[in-house]
C-alpha cells in the first residue's frame, strides 16, 4: 500500500483499487487500497473520513474510518514520547471501515473530507511548533498529544513550567507562523538519521519519517506520521488556552487556525455582549464584576443575618426549626447553641425541605446526642455523625414525619 499523505498532504482525489475487503468482529463492513488518501487513527489524532466513488457508476461508499491492522515490520512509538505516534513506515496495512461492502478488485475514486483534515493539518503543526520551541527553551519533553476533534488540543510536558513562561512560547510560536516557514518531510536513511538530533529519538525497525519546520536553523525537528502544512503561515495562529499541572509536569491546552479564531470569536461575543448589558465598555468589565462579587458577598452575609434573628426568635418558640437551604452553616450552628441552651432534651434546626431532603444540626446538651443520631438512621437511612454533644449529617424525610420521630422520644 502506497501511503500518499506521507509525501503529500494536499492531494484530495484518488484513483486506486480496493485489494481485500471483509467484516470485523463487530459487524463493520472494511476495505484495504493499493494506495490511499486517507490518513488511519495514529499519532493522537483521529482519521480522515471520506467517499468513494465507484469507477463507471454513480455509486458512493462512505468510508467511516481507518484502523491500522497490521506491520510486517515491528515499528517504535515515537511522536510525542510515549505511544502516540508510529513514524515507523514499513509494512503498514490499513482497513477502512465503508458504509456498505465492496469486493476486492472494484476501482474507486478516493474523495477526502477537507475540511477535518486541514484543520488537524493546522492544530498538528501547530502542536510541532510548540513542543519544538518549548524543548529548545526549557528542555522538556512533550510526553501525550491529543488532538480532539471537538475540544481542544491537548499537549503534556514532563516538567513544570510556569503560565507566564508558556505564554512566551505562544508569542514565539505565532512569529514562526508569520514567517511562513517550510515544514518538510524527509526518509533518512539509518546512516544519515544517526546524525540528526529529532526529537524522542529511539530506535525503530524500519524506515522513519521525519518532520523539520525552519531553514537552516531548525525550529523542530520530530518523528511523526501524520499530515502537515507545508508552510507554517498555513497554520493561521496559535492560542494557548490553558495550563494546568498534570502528573508531575503540565498540560497545555491548544488551538490553532480556523479552530483558535472560532475560540476568539466566541470569546469576543461573549465579553461584547457582557459589556453591552453593562452599559459599558468592554475593558471595563473586569471591574465590574468585581464589585457585583464584592456587592452581593455583602448582600449574603446580611441576609444571613436576618435569617439568623428570624431563626433565633423562632427558637424561643419551638424545639425543631425548619428553614430553607439556603443558610450557612455556621449560623445553623448557632441556632443549635441557642436551641440547646433554652430546651433540656433533643433539639435540632433543619435546613431544606421534603423532596432534596434536610441537613442538620441535632442533639441535645444533657443527653447523648449519638442515640438521637440511631434514631435518624434507623427510621430514615440518615447519614452523619458527631458527638454526645451535637451530630450533624443528611436525611431524606418528610418535616411531619421528623416531627412524629421528636414527639416519639419526648421532645416535642
Amino acid at each position: 500500500m502506497k501511503r500518499i499523505y506521507e509525501t503529500d498532504s494536499y492531494i484530495k482525489e484518488l484513483k486506486t483499487v480496493v485489494t481485500a475487503s471483509g467484516t470485523d468482529d463487530g459487524g463493520r463492513h472494511y476495505i484495504e487500497l493499493d494506495d490511499t488518501i486517507f490518513f488511519p487513527q495514529e499519532g493522537g489524532q483521529n482519521a480522515d473520513t471520506g467517499e468513494l466513488l465507484l469507477c463507471g457508476t454513480d455509486k458512493r461508499v462512505l468510508v467511516l474510518d481507518g484502523i491500522i491492522s497490521g506491520r510486517n515490520k515491528c515499528s517504535s512509538s515515537v511522536h510525542g514520547g510515549q505511544g502516540s505516534s508510529q513514524a515507523g513506515t514499513e509494512g503498514i496495512r490499513i482497513r477502512y471501515i465503508v458504509s456498505e461492502p465492496l469486493p476486492a478488485g472494484t476501482e474507486v475514486v478516493c474523495k477526502l473530507d477537507w475540511g477535518p483534515r486541514f484543520d488537524r493539518m493546522q492544530n498538528h503543526t501547530g502542536e510541532h511548533i510548540l513542543s519544538g520551541l518549548m524543548h529548545k527553551r526549557f528542555g522538556v519533553d512533550n510526553v501525550g498529544f491529543h488532538l480532539s476533534d471537538n475540544g481542544p488540543v491537548t499537549v503534556d510536558f514532563n516538567k513544570q513550567i510556569r503560565y507566564e513562561q508558556v505564554m512566551e512560547v505562544q508569542d514565539e510560536a505565532n512569529r514562526v507562523i508569520w514567517a511562513n516557514l517550510p515544514v518538510k518531510v524527509s526518509f533518512p536513511a539509518s546512516e544519515e538519521l544517526k546524525e540528526i538530533d529529532y526529537r524522542s529519538k529511539i530506535e525503530i525497525d524500519g524506515q522513519v519519517r521525519l518532520i523539520s519546520i525552519g531553514e537552516e536553523a531548525k525550529i523542530d525537528i520530530c518523528a511523526c506520521c501524520a499530515p502537515h502544512v507545508a508552510l507554517t503561515g498555513e497554520t493561521g495562529l496559535l492560542k494557548i488556552l490553558s495550563v494546568v499541572n498534570w502528573k508531575g509536569g503540565i498540560r497545555v491546552s491548544m488551538l490553532c487556525g480556523r479552530r483558535a479564531l472560532e475560540y476568539i470569536n466566541r470569546e469576543h461575543d461573549l465579553i461584547s455582549n457582557l459589556a453591552k448589558s453593562m452599559s459599558t465598555e468592554a475593558v471595563n468589565v473586569p471591574g465590574i464584576v468585581d464589585s457585583y462579587r464584592e456587592e452581593i458577598i455583602n448582600l449574603k452575609s446580611e441576609l444571613a443575618g436576618l435569617k439568623e434573628k428570624n431563626l433565633l426568635e423562632e427558637a424561643c418558640r419551638e424545639r425543631v426549626i425548619f428553614t430553607d437551604d439556603n443558610i450557612p452553616a455556621p449560623v445553623m450552628k448557632n441556632i443549635y447553641n441557642a436551641l440547646t441552651e433554652r430546651y433540656d432534651g433533643f433539639v435540632g434546626i433543619f435546613a431544606g425541605n421534603d423532596e432534596s431532603g434536610y441537613r442538620y444540626n441535632a442533639g441535645s446538651r444533657d443527653l447523648d446526642s449519638r442515640d438521637l443520631a440511631a434514631k435518624l438512621k434507623d427510621a430514615f437511612s440518615a447519614r452523619g455523625g458527631g458527638s454526645p454533644e451535637m451530630i450533624q449529617g443528611k436525611v431524606t424525610a418528610g418535616k411531619e414525619d421528623i416531627y412524629r420521630l421528636f414527639a416519639g422520644m419526648g421532645e416535642k
